[in-house]
């Protein structure tokens, strides 16, 4: 599978959006970028502030529309579906819909069209440029011969589709295409504030390895525009993995966006698919130019207990991973103190201090070593067995360590 237009790589979470955390305790095609495990230094220290907040906090940002340059959506490879849409639409002398549609043969019977073949279709997605006139999305299925000869067809796969936007003029139809060979997207009609008026909002989901691909398209001169990419190289999107997007209508504001997922920040890697790690819920406010995070909470569990632990002592901050275990426990000890648990540490794990990256290992529920985590060294491997209270704080109670060797390579 592929997606005709560019790829971006994720390198990890914004450092300031890191910090904007608040907590709490509760609790798909082709896509643009990949999402990567920060696995440098300075990767590692980006995720690692996760860990110094341990009580709600939120960080509200002020709301600016200011006017932003528009530059109709350009696309990555010729488009030769394009000149076909616009050779059907060019007759089309009326805003009425059913004309539009007869025109593209949507609706209609395929003569001599097997069941399979997947149909284009056309919506009305409302009044997006305030002419009167509702514009128009158009999706059309990618020609096979489009995929290239070296693509072996997948009999499991979905078909991929161009996404097409059409305006009326006055006197004709205009035509922009906003997303290419995608498996699936939704779209949202969305408030960009008092004035900028309406924007339509495109979503290709996310998965298991994939963040969701988010973007916002207003209508100029009957032209769709690209305001804003969630994956954009600039874009302060944190990447979840397993994302849904949604948006909330303010009554006499831009509309907020709300992204759920798993987070996957670095640091504590967790198996992909896998049931372990923590999820997050970000809210972001339209500033007149992209969504900018307001507000991150994240769900309390022992692999967020984890997380916290390892990120605090990268950081060296002991009073934040002291906070995180139940000391007379931990350190089996009848008058523990901070200063006693720096010295445990500093003697007993000076891989947590170090630039290490742990990998969760995914277990069977309800075993002993459901939260074992481990860290790979070229010759030996060390694995972690922790234990925590079960109050729903997900206190440390106990950190063991086994030292496995690995086998010889080969002669």
């Amino acid at each position: 599978m592929f997606r005709f237009h560019r790829f971006v790589l994720f390198l990890g979470w914004p450092y300031n959006e890191l910090l904007k955390m608040d907590y709490f305790e509760s609790r798909h095609c082709l896509r643009r970028g990949s999402l990567i495990g920060a696995v440098g230094a300075w990767a590692i220290a980006l995720a690692a502030c996760l860990c110094i907040f341990t009580a709600r906090a939120s960080a509200q940002q002020k709301v600016q529309e200011s006017p932003l340059p528009q530059t109709p959506v350009e696309p990555a490879v010729p488009d030769t579906v394009m000149p076909q849409i616009n050779t059907a639409i060019q007759g089309v002398t009326t805003p009425d819909i059913s004309a539009l549609a007869d025109a593209l043969h949507i609706g209609g019977k395929l003569e001599d069209a097997p069941p399979e073949v997947p149909r284009n279709s056309l919506v009305a997605i409302g009044d997006l440029d305030g002419d009167g006139v509702p514009e128009v999305l158009l999706r059309w299925a990618v020609p096979d011969n489009l995929l290239g000869a070296d693509v072996a067809p997948d009999p499991s796969s979905q078909p991929l589709w161009n996404v097409y936007m059409l305006s009326w003029d006055g006197a004709h139809w205009k035509a922009s295409r906003l997303i290419s060979g995608v498996e699936n997207f939704s779209h949202t009609r969305i408030n960009l504030g008092p004035t900028m008026g309406c924007g339509l909002a495109i979503v290709v989901p996310g998965d298991e390895s994939q963040a969701a691909d988010p973007m916002v398209f207003q209508v100029k001169d009957h032209v769709a525009t690209l305001l804003w990419d969630g994956q954009a190289e600039d874009s302060r999107l944190q990447p979840l993995l397993q994302a849904q997007v949604k948006f909330l209508e303010q009554s006499g504001a831009a509309s907020e966006m709300i992204v759920t997922g798993r987070a996957d920040p670095g640091l504590l890697q967790f198996p992909r698919g896998g049931k372990r790690g923590f999820d997050a819920r970000a809210v972001y406010h339209w500033d007149g130019k992209a969504f900018i995070p307001a507000k991150t909470e994240y769900v309390a569990n022992q692999d967020y207990t984890l997380y916290r632990f390892i990120s605090a002592l990268h950081l060296h901050d002991y009073s934040a991973a002291y906070a995180l275990v139940v000391p007379a426990k931990f350190l089996n000890a009848d008058s523990p103190s901070l200063e006693s648990f720096r010295k445990f540490v500093q003697d007993n794990w000076p891989e947590f201090l170090q630039d290490n990256v742990f990998r969760a290992a995914e277990t069977l529920e309800g075993t002993p070593d459901r939260y074992l985590f481990a860290l790979s060294k070229p010759d030996q491997r060390f694995v972690y067995h922790p234990i925590f209270t079960n109050d729903g704080k997900f206190l440390l109670t106990g950190l063991t360590r086994s030292r496995e060797a690995l086998p010889a390579e080969p002669q």
